[in-house]
């Protein structure tokens, strides 16, 4: 896609801590940041299944605050992850104002995304939510995270696993962040 950049924060399966993600973002002057996960529950062959999106807020129901607790666990990984204790409710609301500016720019990609998996996927759309995941807080950019399908559920693990459906999920992946390029230039008349 002419002018667009990708940049990973890792391209080999290490560890990257969470904080050092959106700012590996921020000093390459991202404009977008997307986190994309692999769902899990904790009983095996289990039938959840689907892709989900989520956008940067304190999480509003069970399931959301749930999985973000999953997702922001791994921080004892961390050298430090006493940095995270800053983030309380009170931090933690500041942080997500601090966001709004960009998220009107996230709900419009994340909207774009949840389109692009239902048509280029026969994936379960679990739709659009919010939840506060630390990955996403350093990110000062529009950012989501997308959780592309449940590893925990059999037939989902082995789609994942597969070259088509990482293809399918790539292109999705990709066609979403085409759409969202061609509204944030049209918007801004680039």
């Amino acid at each position: 896609m002419p002018g667009v950049k990708v940049v990973y924060t890792r391209d080999d399966d290490f560890f990257v801590e969470l904080y050092k993600r959106g700012k590996i973002a921020n000093e390459k002057g991202g404009d977008l940041f997307v986190s994309i996960h692999c769902n899990s529950t904790p009983e095996r062959n289990s039938k959840a299944r689907g892709f989900e999106i989520y956008l940067l807020r304190p999480g509003k129901t069970k399931d959301a605050i749930d999985i973000a607790n999953i997702e922001n666990s791994v921080i004892k990984y961390e050298d430090n992850p006493a940095r995270y204790k800053e983030l309380d409710d009170e931090n933690y609301i500041l942080t997500s104002m601090a966001h709004a500016a960009y998220m009107h720019h996230s709900e419009k990609f994340s909207g774009y995304l949840n389109e692009s998996f239902k048509k280029h996927t026969n994936r379960v759309s679990r739709g659009v939510k919010q939840a506060g995941f630390y990955v996403l807080v350093g990110a000062s950019m529009p950012n989501v995270l997308i959780e592309l399908g449940f590893i925990s559920n059999t037939e989902e693990e082995n789609y994942l696993a597969s070259q088509s459906g990482q293809e399918q999920l790539a292109k999705s992946i990709f066609e979403g962040i085409k759409a969202y390029k061609n509204y944030y230039d049209i918007a801004n008349n680039n």
